[in-house]
């Protein structure tokens, strides 16, 4: 399963939860899990510590799960903390509609799920001091939250505001999980090497086209995981850089002319599908497993699940391989660098104790015991210890029973208060994939695009005119609009893009650079 990072997208985010002994005068309040008393008692709910939490289930991960006080990962978790939990899961898919009718009604949790502060179910809520701010707490009472979660994540806008930190994010394993990947037996077979260069790549299309009568490249309906071959170019979707005084969106800059005229000669030549800005995603990763495509984009996290070997059709010697991203001449580069934000937990004012939310939210960073269990589960049922070591399948029975809503993410999502623990590197360790996995998340790593625009906010021009987001959106954006025109068409390539820019500042791009800008100035402090 893939998460991305990105609140775009994403809006991505699954709630799970987990708890802590909060008795404050008990040895184990610190909430490190280096005393476990608490743990071990057979204590009555009635004298445990007390914590509510709203959730959302976006993606329907509650496999078989219809009373969550009676669940055994629940119940777990309360034997590991010490705490009584309740929990109510509201679904996704409408889920800020409902947690909007909660603010108004108060009808609200200890703990609540968003998917960033300034978010339209509780709009204003920062500024009416309807949560809490939590510098001084975090200070006080967040040790493991202050060392354990990336300084990224607690600059987000989602997070923080002036300075100010009115939420506890909640995070990924790798932040970075943008992938390359090339059909390796099919390089091998054409006796070429692992292509580097642009001209590379395109002399591999020219193979695969001749040779499999496949597409070089697999684009995905409005370049959704189809984003390769632009930042060589110097451009990339909602990347931002520096032109003169203006802090602007790279793809309204002159590089983006080189960036069309490569993309058109993969249209031109055949080298990409002529249904490129439509093909959907079953299609899309259909093709590419029934080997019409030569290389594709698409996750790290997904290489030993939609891209393992054993999925391509009648293709016995399929090696489906993550590689390097092509040198350009701007340079090289995968995807935006991102804060690595899940979602992200508030605390309403009506909570009057919210230091023991803060011990609650620790205590899960810090304890080893709460770590293992959301990485393998429950001993004895989920995973085995032999020979002191943990023998842990994602695939056997107890972690799967339903493969389109797999156990597991039972307590790698529901139950996860840190984010979600799919593919971390304990886990990854155990993946007979375990090799090119590390080495698909080292690859992402390092050419991940320096992004100074991570932490701005969506701008109010944008909010307005949405089809001037510097993106393809869902295909209506004038971005979208021009870059399909200039593919599919012989349109002189120089006056399209300068007629597209025009149009684009004059109908609020303008706006949308200066309050880019001020952005910047005040952020960076030039």
């Amino acid at each position: 399963m893939v998460f991305k990072r990105k609140h775009k997208a994403l809006g991505m985010a699954i709630l799970m939860v987990l708890a802590l002994s909060a008795c404050s005068e008990s040895k184990n309040s610190g909430g490190t899990g280096e005393n476990s008393d608490i743990s071990n008692q057979e204590m009555k709910s009635a004298e445990r510590p007390k914590i509510s939490v709203l959730a959302a289930n976006a993606y329907g991960f509650t496999p078989n799960v219809s009373n969550w006080d009676d669940n055994i990962y629940v119940k777990k978790l309360e034997e590991l903390t010490g705490t009584d939990l309740k929990i109510e899961f509201m679904s996704g898919t409408d889920y800020e509609t409902q947690l909007s009718l909660r603010f108004a009604s108060k009808e609200l949790a200890d703990l609540v799920y968003t998917t960033r502060i300034d978010s339209p179910a509780h709009s204003g809520a920062v500024e009416q001091g309807a949560i809490w701010e939590l510098n001084e707490l975090i200070d006080k009472y967040g040790p493991n939250l202050k060392a354990k979660i990336p300084e990224a994540a607690w600059k987000s806008p989602d997070v923080s505001k002036n300075g100010k930190i009115y939420a506890i994010p909640a995070v990924v394993p790798h932040p970075h999980t943008t992938a390359l990947y090339i059909r390796e037996d099919w390089l091998k077979k054409l006796n070429m090497s692992m292509p580097k260069t642009l001209d590379d790549w395109l002399a591999y299309f020219e193979g695969v086209k001749k040779e499999y009568n496949a597409y070089g490249f697999m684009v995905r309906e409005n370049f959704s995981s189809s984003t390769a071959f632009f930042y060589e170019f110097g451009v990339m979707m909602d990347y931002w850089v520096k032109q003169g005084d203006e802090f602007v969106p790279s793809v309204i800059t002159p590089n983006m002319k080189d960036a069309m005229t490569f993309w058109r000669k993969l249209y031109k030549n055949g080298y990409i599908p002529p249904n490129a800005f439509t093909n959907k995603f079953a299609d899309w990763q259909a093709g590419i497993v029934n080997g019409k495509a030569g290389s594709w984009l698409h996750f790290v996290d997904n290489l030993g699940t939609f891209w393992a070997p054993s999925m391509f059709v009648g293709q016995p010697d399929a090696k489906p391989t993550i590689v390097e991203p092509p040198v350009g001449p701007k340079g090289q580069g995968l995807g935006l660098a991102n804060p690595g934000l899940y979602y992200a937990w508030i605390i309403p004012k009506s909570v009057k104790d919210p230091e023991r939310i803060i011990k609650f939210l620790d205590a899960n960073w810090g304890n080893p015991e709460v770590q293992k269990f959301i990485s393998y589960g429950i001993e004895g049922y989920n995973y085995e210890v032999v020979d002191g070591k943990i023998k842990w399948d994602p695939e056997s029975p107890n972690n799967v029973k339903d493969p389109q809503n797999p156990e597991r993410t039972l307590y790698q999502i529901n139950m996860n208060f840190t984010g979600h623990s799919i593919n971390n590197n304990e886990q990854v360790k155990m993946s007979p994939f375990a090799e090119p996995l590390m080495r698909g998340f080292d690859i992402s790593e390092k050419y991940k695009i320096k992004n100074e625009a991570m932490y701005m906010p969506v701008l109010e021009a944008f909010k307005k005119r949405p089809e001037l987001m510097p993106n393809f959106g869902n295909g209506d954006t004038l971005l979208a609009d021009m870059f399909a025109k200039v593919l599919t068409s012989d349109v002189d390539i120089d006056s399209e893009f300068d007629k597209f820019v025009k149009e684009w500042r004059s109908r609020g791009g303008d706006e949308a650079i200066k309050q880019a800008t001020e952005w910047h100035k005040q952020f960076y402090g030039n």
